[in-house]
């Protein structure tokens, strides 16, 4: 074989690697519903149809946001205002978004929560499953209208997209909040901020302390008191005055506790500690073990 003629062979060996064949014999664009570049330019202004989806949606629970933002000066207002109208303006048209400040050209997602930005996303997802979905029902490959074999095969492929198409999040399921101070932060107004707010995270860890101690003190005395009222209905053989005793007792007993107190004043300066000796042994390790657990206890509740 001459020099021209394997050039002839290796020419037409490129020639079929160009030309492939779908699965029943016809052209690439045949098989993508086209027997020309018509075809595909219906196929790709199918696919044009869900452009500005996202940015119609997302410019609309921006104006609902700003609707309720009352806070907002006029100025600030307007700057929210532009970042809405330049995302309504994204339309099949006008494809491309461009922002109002070409130094932050996506300064409206500083509108949006993370949640929001989520759900957004998600919607406009699913809207381009279902546009893709239609383009390939009704401008899909050739097989599909040749029946047979093709006619299945384009059957099956459509309901795998089908069966693929998400669940949106629900963005009426997230609270409506309104839009934030639109202008950036100088450094020293956010460090401001973040002193600001770590002062109150250890006040409110403060308070919370505080709080749970106040709910420990007379504890210990309240329990006394009830153990103190149980040995008196339980005795027998005391006389008038020594019940009366025993009742005043208990009642210094419960008025300390409700004053957060840990001691009982006595009732009679004369025995100061009459009011222990009421106690056996095991009654007041009973009560330690109980006010020492229940003071974890709320303890363990507060440091959450």
């Amino acid at each position: 074989m001459n020099r021209n003629s394997g050039s002839l062979v290796l020419a037409f060996s490129l020639i079929c690697l160009l030309i492939p064949l779908t699965g029943n014999g016809q052209s690439l664009s045949a098989g993508l519903g086209a027997t020309d570049l018509r075809g595909l330019d219906r196929w790709n202004e199918c696919q044009r149809r869900a452009t500005g989806y996202l940015e119609r949606i997302t410019a609309e629970r921006m104006q609902r946001k700003l609707d309720i933002s009352t806070a907002l000066t006029a100025e600030e207002k307007a700057v929210w205002a532009a970042d809405i109208a330049a995302l309504a303006a994204v339309t099949v048209e006008q494809p491309g978004f461009k922002g109002p400040d070409p130094n932050d050209p996506n300064h409206y997602l500083k509108g949006l929560t993370e949640a929001e930005f989520h759900a957004l996303n998600s919607m406009n997802q699913r809207r381009q499953q279902e546009n893709n979905l239609d383009c390939e029902s009704t401008i899909g490959g050739m097989a599909r209208h040749s029946g047979g074999a093709g006619q299945a095969s384009q059957d099956a492929y459509e309901a795998r997209l089908r069966a693929e198409m998400i669940t949106p999040i629900d963005l009426a399921s997230i609270p409506l909040e309104a839009l934030p101070n639109p202008f950036p932060k100088t450094a020293a107004e956010l460090d401001a901020e973040r002193r600001a707010a770590e002062e109150a995270s250890r006040q409110a860890f403060n308070n919370r302390a505080s709080n749970c101690m106040d709910a420990t003190k007379g504890l210990r005395l309240k329990l006394m008191a009830d153990r103190l009222q149980a040995v008196l209905d339980s005795s027998t053989g005391l006389s008038a005055q020594e019940r009366a005793d025993f009742e005043a007792d208990i009642a210094a007993t419960r008025d300390a506790a409700a004053k957060g107190l840990e001691m009982v004043e006595p009732v009679d300066p004369a025995n100061p500690y009459r009011v222990m000796t009421r106690l056996s042994v095991q009654d007041q390790t009973d009560i330690a073990i109980q006010s020492g657990q229940q003071m974890a206890a709320i303890m363990m509740t507060c440091s959450r």
